[in-house]
């Protein structure tokens, strides 16, 4: 079995069961056994609220165990150090739980004390303080601070999984490119040239802002959603909880129609992008980063079309030979989404096939 297919055979499962976990709990009504359904004493509910975390995480960790050591040591070439590993997810899953439990926290005193339709508010709110500060997220969760500045907005910055791709941090207008440091000496030089530049299409043909906004009205929307199926009360744990579990099954919804959009935009940027650059450029920067990343090279197109928002490089390649005018929608949408769905504890953004058990991939998703 391929590392590639393994991954997304471990992410599936790590979905599945949380999708199957929610529903049954919703089904159950268990928040309404487990947690309280009056208003308690500020510090009991803040508990409350992180040994849910807390639960969510150990639930998780066998998938994090399977996806971060076991498949890089049995299937990678360049497998993670497990001591490394361990103190990098205990740092992550220990920030992350607490950024959670803090924003329940407000969530709560707000839904009770003005009203649900606030929160809604605060989500949107706290979905651009993500955007803004998903660099320093992602610096704080990994300890990877050290950067240095390779040319105008473009940062090389350490890491130490080697599916580490970098990406595009900042609000629009304030952004910046990230490129892993060991790309410096393992890609051509035309080929981490091909792929900065490339990224600087996206800012400039205005894909990446448009994949921040529709990312952000579909979570929006599913956070509604997700408070009406409570009837907009929201006064206890219990309530907040309920709406969790109900935010998690629409967001499993997207990770089944948002990829759809995903591809399109890949494709829309590489046209964009050659219409200035060269199209064997493009297409040897591509395969160079899928070696290296380690991407499995021969995934179907049914597998693809449903779980991978990032084509292959072969279907890439096809799709570039086809002459096409058209804008670069809502780029990386899928993963924008999932990382903004922190604004309401995440409930599927470090459970995908791309990141479940790589903790220097949960503020950072993969990108093309």
């Amino acid at each position: 079995m391929s590392p590639g297919k393994a991954r997304l055979s471990t992410g599936t499962c790590c979905v599945g069961t949380l999708v199957v976990c929610a529903g049954g709990m919703l089904f159950w009504d268990a928040p309404r056994v487990l947690f309280p359904e009056v208003p308690a004493s500020s510090s009991a509910e803040f508990l409350y609220v992180l040994a849910f975390f807390m639960g969510v995480a150990a639930l998780m960790f066998p998938f994090d165990l399977v996806g971060g050591i076991l498949i890089p040591a049995a299937l990678e070439s360049r497998p993670l150090n497990p001591r490394v590993w361990l103190r990098q997810w205990f740092r992550s899953v220990s920030i992350q739980s607490l950024f959670f439990s803090v924003t329940f926290f407000i969530y709560l005193q707000i839904g009770r004390g003005i009203g649900a339709q606030w929160l809604i508010a605060m989500f949107a709110v706290l979905q651009v303080t993500l955007v803004a500060g998903q660099e320093l997220i992602w610096q704080a969760m990994t300890a990877n601070r050290p950067r240095t500045l390779h040319r105008g907005q473009t940062l090389i910055v350490s890491h130490s999984d080697p599916r580490f791709v970098g990406g595009i941090t900042g609000l629009p207008g304030f952004e910046t490119i990230l490129v892993p440091r060991d790309w410096s000496s393992q890609l051509r030089p035309s080929s981490l040239s091909t792929i900065v530049s490339r990224r600087q299409a996206a800012l400039t043909s205005g894909g990446r802002q448009r994949g921040i906004i529709f990312a952000m009205f579909w979570n929006i929307t599913a956070f509604t959603v997700a408070i009406m199926a409570v009837d907009a009360t929201i006064v206890s744990v219990a309530d907040l909880i309920s709406v969790y579990l109900w935010f998690l099954l629409y967001s499993f919804a997207g990770l089944l129609i948002l990829p759809v959009l995903n591809r399109r935009s890949v494709f829309a940027l590489d046209r964009h992008f050659t219409n200035s650059h060269s199209h064997q450029e493009l297409r040897e920067a591509i395969a160079d980063v899928d070696r290296l990343t380690e991407q499995d090279p021969a995934r179907s197109s049914s597998a693809e079309s449903v779980f991978q928002p990032i084509p292959c490089p072969e279907r890439r390649s096809t799709a570039l030979s086809v002459p096409r005018s058209e804008n670069v929608t809502a780029w990386n949408i899928a993963r924008t989404a999932l990382f903004l769905s922190w604004a309401f504890g995440g409930p599927l953004a470090r459970a995908v096939h791309c990141n479940v058990g790589r903790p220097e991939l949960w503020a950072m998703m993969p990108v093309d």
